[in-house]
């Protein structure tokens, strides 16, 4: 029986790429204003937040003979939109925003008040990372209905960056 390799993780860029991630939704131009995206932290009738699913795993490693390592990395994450009282009007108005979230994300442009908004480029990360890109895992769904009624609307997005150094 093949034993199963452990995943690896880039535990150091775990911090740097949701901090660059973070910033980066919040200058969403469909953020209403005063209104905020955060880490982990949902509100109880209502919010939008950003939540990791396991930290930046290292998809692909090159080490070469001078000790110079190239890592493809994969972030995935969630971003949850919850709202209560909801309308079909609502809730297709809450998948739209989801979907033209990862649409921006994916550095497409999208229509907000009659005017244009895309992503021209990624934030900076610290040290050699840099994102290679952005992109949507699913289109926007709705995820759970809470007890108190309100509903969490959700969209799956990877960030992939690669980290390069030397040993």
């Amino acid at each position: 029986m093949a034993e199963e390799k452990q995943p690896q993780y880039d535990l150091d860029g775990y911090d740097v790429v949701t901090d660059a991630i973070l910033e980066l939704i919040n200058q969403y131009p469909r953020i209403e204003e005063g209104k905020k995206i955060k880490f982990s932290i949902l509100g109880e009738n209502g919010g939008q937040a950003m939540f990791a699913v396991s930290g930046a795993v290292v998809e692909s490693e090159k080490e070469d003979v001078t000790g110079h390592v190239t890592q493809n990395c994969l972030y995935p994450f969630y971003v949850i939109y919850r709202a209560s009282g909801l309308s079909e009007s609502r809730k297709t108005a809450i998948k739209e925003w989801l979907d033209d979230l990862g649409k921006w994300l994916e550095r497409q442009p999208i229509i907000v008040n009659n005017t244009e908004y895309q992503v021209n480029e990624y934030p900076m990360l610290t040290g050699s990372r840099k994102f290679l890109s952005i992109s949507r895992q699913s289109p926007g769904y709705l995820d759970r209905t809470n007890e108190d009624k309100s509903e969490d609307w959700a969209i799956h997005i990877s960030a992939k960056y690669k980290n390069e150094y030397d040993k």
